[in-house]
């Protein structure tokens, strides 16, 4: 097999950053150290060498929705944002509810993914949050359960489903939204929805039903994982019940980390579920990545077509893409601001996601530009989507190559 040696790099190593040379078989490191030149040479000088990362929320659409997004086309948008393993979310047509239909999702991504791709289970039949799923025979094929994109209603059925995983290397993967307070909501409750007549959607929607979701999971026992966490008070929540020893776990999107409800424009690439919060909202999410209060960040890369994303806040689908963005704009933001170091978002987006899901850790690696700035240009995408509020932005952080399973997946 070719050795290549990456030389004069910044190398996430042993948890921390160091200046080294590597010597890479395949996609595994063999050698570091110093003068090392083996294979063919590649000067890394200012560049970033990490692990590659793990994405715990994207939406591929496929099958059901493919005009919107595909697994091929999906793990292309991975690789190019230095991923090599997506957790795929199961609101598909059909819904991935029994262990066939999961079966036929893996040889999918067998023939067609750059990359590793883990299809979730419903947590309910046909999605609809009513019947629970043969979590017998699903939880030793998937990593975890989900019905994202509706929050489950019927505590009931929590109670029962967290019941049945107790003890289980799957996990129950919870979007919280008590629908009551949502009432067909546009964005978060606020000055701006009612100066532009949105229907608003109460915070506390989503604060409450995890709250029920942790108290369930705490008596029980049991883990359990919180999906895009938005709200000050759903961090409160996780904070006091981590406190208790619930085996919770949580995630924050870029985007929710990035902007505010003063951040809004009427165009559908601010459109998503959670909506931006206000300003509070933001600083206890950035606080909760700083303490450990959240775990990891997850994009939810949500990809919709142009017609579905061209009608303003009000009409527009929710949901926004953010595979391709993700580093760049956590890096510009965050670690360049002094806001979190380099190695804590390494681990927010690799080695977190990575244990809590008990994922292997032959993962690969990538290399970012992170000295000379580019603009997002979302015509250079790789998914079929387009709407990201980052459009047009200036960061740091181009993803210079992937590189896994022994191969080159990526390369700009």
């Amino acid at each position: 097999m070719n050795k290549t040696t990456l030389k004069n790099g910044l190398v996430y190593y042993q948890s921390s950053l160091v200046e080294i040379d590597i010597v890479i078989e395949g996609s595994k490191i063999i050698k570091v150290g110093s003068n090392l030149e083996e294979g063919k040479i590649m000067d890394c000088t200012n560049k970033l060498i990490a692990p590659a990362f793990i994405e715990a929320h994207a939406h591929f659409r496929e099958p059901g929705f493919e005009y919107k997004e595909t697994i091929k086309t999906g793990s292309m948008a991975a690789a190019k944002g230095g991923y090599t393993k997506v957790m795929m979310m199961p609101n598909l047509n059909p819904a991935p509810d029994t262990l066939n239909k999961i079966k036929k999702m893996k040889e999918i991504c067998q023939k067609d993914s750059l990359i590793e791709c883990y299809p979730l289970a419903t947590i309910t039949k046909k999605r609809l949050g009513k019947t629970l799923v043969n979590f017998a025979t699903l939880k030793d094929e998937v990593i975890g359960f989900s019905d994202d994109g509706s929050g489950i209603q019927n505590s009931k059925i929590i109670y029962d489903g967290l019941s049945k995983l107790k003890g289980a290397k799957s996990v129950m993967i919870c979007h919280c939204e008590d629908l009551t307070l949502v009432n067909e909501g546009v964005i978060r409750e606020s000055d701006y929805a009612k100066l532009h007549h949105h229907r608003p959607i109460n915070p506390l929607s989503e604060t409450l039903e995890a709250i029920r979701n942790m108290e369930i999971a705490y008596v029980l026992n049991t883990r359990i994982h919180l999906c895009h966490i938005s709200s000050r008070y759903t961090v409160w929540a996780i904070q006091q019940f981590k406190k208790m020893g619930c085996k919770v776990s949580a995630e924050v999107t870029p985007h929710h980390l990035i902007y505010t409800i003063c951040d809004l424009e009427n165009d559908g690439r601010f459109k998503m579920n959670p909506p931006l919060r206000d300003i509070s909202d933001k600083e206890a999410l950035l606080e909760g990545i700083c303490d450990g209060t959240i775990d990891m960040i997850a994009t939810d890369h949500a990809p919709h077509s142009a017609d579905e994303k061209s009608k303003g806040l009000e009409k527009s689908l929710m949901g926004v893409v953010g595979l391709e963005t993700a580093l760049p704009v956590l890096y510009t933001n965050l670690v360049k601001n002094g806001v979190i170091s380099l190695e804590r978002l390494i681990e927010l987006m690799s080695t977190n996601p990575r244990k809590r899901f008990k994922i292997s850790t032959d993962i690969g690696f990538s290399v970012f530009d992170v000295t000379n700035p580019y603009i997002i240009n979302p015509n250079g995408f790789k998914t079929k989507g387009r709407a990201t509020p980052f459009s047009g932005i200036s960061v740091f952080g181009r993803c210079k190559a992937t590189v896994y399973n022994q191969k080159v997946i990526y390369q700009y």
